[in-house]
């Protein structure tokens, strides 16, 4: 019987994956069903104990997760009243979103790891995305407020770390928040990379290039790697400017290795040589930049974690981040700088070199 079903359907990439490698031991287990976006199948170990069902992305995913809950807690319900134990169905939602719909039953709670993005899409925070239009702004700010109106839904708040905690207390008093931070604070190198030994598909053609080009470029710069998503809070765009006016000023042997496509980005940008676009990477090619570069460099303005904060730290790599809370919680620094200012950030960055 299904006693935990876990909802991680829109969860394929980036931290969410990464988290879920950590969580592997603790996902697999009898009892448990974890519904899984298809473009995870190959970026997660296989699931031996635990019932895993792989949804597509379609018009039709929502409406199967919905038959889902409503099939498991009818039949958790009726084994309850017939054994009157004092047991719940837990509904757990990794990917940060609220069920829009609760079943009337006094036999299901619901958990939701909450993610920094359904609550930090304001202006302050858009002011560091690179694009910014009308439907934009419209789109999260529906996002966020429908987001926060359907976590009256929700049981608990899990968090992971102390800073989310106290926000999330003082934001959401109305909901129970936990701090819940056992994966990630007792890992050491040799147990994180086995974790996250991931079966991702990738050209190994490919992947050797990207290599010997970073190598090449370590002879005879300072690398600064920044591996992150294009979202506002990520702060690119600050970051960019420093580097396009670090491209200026003919500091020629600093260079910034972003996890982006190119295409995405102004052109001034995408003509900076001194930014490298590596695009999407998988887990183990990410852990071997670590090992090439000089600097990770962490100019976000909020993180629910900070997984590159951690991942650096196990690898011992020097970390140039914003001074924020969120990044005293996991590692520390070499050296920090206000995120909001580009003057701050560019400074920075020449200090380090020097």
């Amino acid at each position: 019987m299904i006693r935990n079903l876990f909802n991680c359907i829109s969860i394929h990439n980036g931290g969410g994956i990464v988290y879920l490698s950590l969580m592997h031991n603790d996902l697999d287990k009898k009892g448990n069903l974890i519904l899984l976006d298809e473009r995870a199948r190959y970026k997660l170990k296989p699931f031996l104990h635990a019932e895993i069902k792989y949804l597509k992305k379609n018009l039709f995913r929502n409406i199967f997760v919905l038959n889902e809950r409503l099939k498991h807690t009818l039949i958790f319900r009726n084994y309850k009243r017939k054994k009157n134990k004092n047991e719940f169905l837990n509904e757990y939602y990794l990917n940060g979103i609220p069920p829009f719909f609760r079943f009337s039953t006094f036999s299901n709670r619901v958990f939701i790891l909450f993610q920094n993005r359904n609550l930090f899409y304001y202006l302050n925070y858009l002011n560091g995305q690179l694009f910014i239009s009308f439907n934009f702004i419209i789109y999260h700010a529906l996002h966020s407020t429908l987001i926060n109106i359907f976590l009256k839904e929700t049981d608990f708040i899990l968090t992971q770390t102390k800073t989310m905690f106290k926000l999330l207390s003082y934001s959401k008093p109305r909901n129970k928040v936990i701090l819940k931070d056992l994966y990630w604070k007792n890992l050491n190198l040799e147990s994180y990379l086995n974790k996250t030994n991931n079966n991702t598909k990738i050209s190994c053609n490919f992947e050797k290039k990207q290599i010997k080009m970073i190598e090449e470029k370590a002879a005879n710069n300072k690398l600064f790697f920044y591996p992150a998503s294009l979202d506002p809070h990520k702060n690119h765009k600050r970051l960019f400017r420093s580097f396009n006016k670090i491209h200026k000023m003919n500091y020629k042997k600093i260079i910034l290795l972003v996890t982006l496509d190119s295409s995405q980005l102004p052109r001034e940008t995408r003509n900076n040589k001194q930014i490298i676009f590596l695009g999407s990477q998988s887990i183990k090619f990410i852990n071997q930049i670590y090992n090439l570069v000089d600097f990770l460099i962490f100019p976000s303005l909020n993180e629910s974690l900070g997984l590159p904060l951690i991942e650096a730290s196990l690898q011992n790599l020097p970390i140039i981040a914003s001074d924020l809370d969120f990044v005293y919680d996991v590692c520390k620094p070499s050296l920090t700088f206000n995120p909001f200012c580009e003057k701050d950030i560019f400074r920075k960055i020449i200090e380090s070199v020097e």
